[in-house]
């Protein structure tokens, strides 16, 4: 389970927008997504020994179930086709907002984007190909999908999977700008210094880059997943932007 940075990070700045601007989070969202009210998922408790925050990221699709037992049996049965393992996902957030849900993920530097060249899957790789295929008939799907930009890949599978059957859903992907820089204050005698030990900010523009990165590899522009995908969230991490 990954654990949260203290200061810096997509997990980090998702959690401290919610908690602390909220309104502000949500007048960004809406810019892309309309006004209307927000309710959002809450997180499920961990064992602290395991992740210092002592909450778990939403997992798998479980959280159907209160708001939508009758299509989560059907969802279920159909996933479990192609997919043994239950918790196949992590969220970063989850809300319902006019009646769509949205599965959220965010993001704070550009390498998070890419899950890495190899093909992911191990021994289910070929049922995931499948399953993509399934869901997103109209998309040019092919083992690419498997490789780099797999995370987005499986989640507009699972929107699609969920529209299939009644559920009307969006992913929605938040990209903090100016939100991933590490900092560490040490005391030295009685003077406190900070130091900066890492720096992967990225602004707008490079996000935007590495986005049409991302679909160009998955052969796919945004009018092609309109219906499964909201236009990018830009939300700016440095509290001088909002002054």
């Amino acid at each position: 389970m990954a654990q949260i940075g203290y200061g810096y990070g997509s997990e980090f700045q998702l959690l401290r927008f919610l908690g602390h601007h909220r309104h502000k989070l949500e007048e960004l969202i809406a810019e892309q997504i309309g006004k209307g009210t927000f309710e959002w998922e809450d997180f499920e408790f961990a064992n602290p020994k395991n992740v210092i925050s002592g909450d778990k990221e939403i997992t798998g699709l479980d959280f159907l179930i209160k708001q939508y037992p009758l299509q989560y049996e059907r969802i279920v049965k159909e996933y479990k086709t192609y997919i043994k393992k239950k918790d196949w996902q992590n969220w970063d957030a989850v809300f319902t907002h006019n009646g769509t849900l949205y599965l959220v993920e965010a993001k704070a530097h550009i390498s998070e984007l890419s899950s890495g060249k190899e093909e992911h899957g191990d021994s289910s790789k070929e049922l995931i190909l499948d399953y993509f295929k399934a869901q997103l008939p109209c998309l040019p799907v092919s083992r690419v999908w498997l490789q780099d930009y797999y995370q987005l890949a499986n989640r507009l599978a699972t929107a699609a999977l969920l529209n299939k059957h009644g559920i009307k859903t969006k992913v929605l992907y938040i990209y903090f700008i100016n939100g991933y820089r590490k900092r560490v204050l040490e005391k030295k005698g009685r003077v406190e210094v900070l130091f900066e030990t890492v720096n992967l900010n990225a602004s707008e523009e490079k996000f935007r880059e590495a986005i049409a990165k991302e679909m160009q590899m998955l052969g796919i522009n945004h009018d092609d997943v309109s219906d499964l995908l909201v236009p990018p969230v830009f939300v700016n991490a440095e509290p001088i932007a909002y002054k």
